[in-house]
């Protein structure tokens, strides 16, 4: 088993999502993602319908992302406010 934090890989939407995040929920939203690497293994997903993408909640926003514990890597797809993350755009 592989000890350390997760390798995040992310997606050019994720980018473009993140930065245009308020300061302090980049923080909250990197100090959240972080914890989940260093417990990947053990880390309880919670999988999205219809798909293998899963979400993390980080007060009033989301995290979607995909997860593969034999390579340690989180594959960070987008975030949002909770209120725009499900709607197909």
């Amino acid at each position: 088993m592989t000890t350390g934090a997760a390798t995040q890989v992310h997606s050019p939407v994720y980018d473009r999502r993140y930065l245009a995040l308020p300061e302090k929920v980049r923080a909250r939203v990197d100090a959240a993602v972080y914890a989940m690497g260093l417990r990947l293994g053990s880390f309880s997903d919670h999988r999205m319908k219809g798909t293998t993408d899963c979400r993390l909640r980080v007060g009033e926003y989301r995290v979607i992302y995909k997860v593969d514990i034999e390579e340690n890597t989180i594959v960070l797809l987008t975030v949002r406010h909770r209120r725009d993350i499900y709607r197909k755009s």
